[in-house]
């Protein structure tokens, strides 16, 4: 009899361990990064004047669940930050349906100047309605002349 209970409950025990049949085949959600960034082009802030060098960093989310999540991206050179190059609607809004989606984003700074050359760009995704994050990938990237 105490053979028997043993066996049970460490067949209930590995059922447990090995979590949901599934949740076991289901591929995690994966970023990758472009590793080259768009040539540089004038970008305008809003409520500036002037224009400033921008560059363009696009990317992929694959196994990404059916749901709304932001991008959350930045890119930094020569050790400083960088802002979004956009007019902010619908920025960094990412719609997956349960198999890929596209990522990109803009980047721009006042100053010192993008130019071109090495860069890290970051990109994290994360629920629209509870802030969890899904996935992050950080990469560097070559601005080009």
């Amino acid at each position: 009899m105490h053979k028997a209970s043993m066996a049970a409950l460490t067949g209930v025990a590995l059922v447990l361990a090995a979590g949901s049949p599934a949740l076991a085949g289901t591929p995690r959600p994966r970023i990758t990064i472009e590793h080259r960034a768009s040539e540089l082009y004038l970008f305008q802030p809003p409520f500036h004047e002037e224009s400033y060098p921008a560059t363009g960093v696009d990317g992929l989310v694959r196994h990404c669940p059916s749901g709304n999540y932001l991008l959350s991206a930045s890119l930094e050179q020569d050790g400083l930050p960088t802002l979004w190059a956009t007019s902010g609607r619908g920025a960094g809004e990412v719609r997956c349906d349960g198999g890929e989606a596209v990522l990109s984003m803009a980047f721009t700074r006042l100053d010192p100047l993008l130019h071109p050359g090495r860069a890290t760009v970051r990109f994290a995704l994360r629920d629209a309605y509870t802030s969890e994050q899904l996935t992050e990938t950080t990469r560097t990237v070559r601005i080009p002349c």
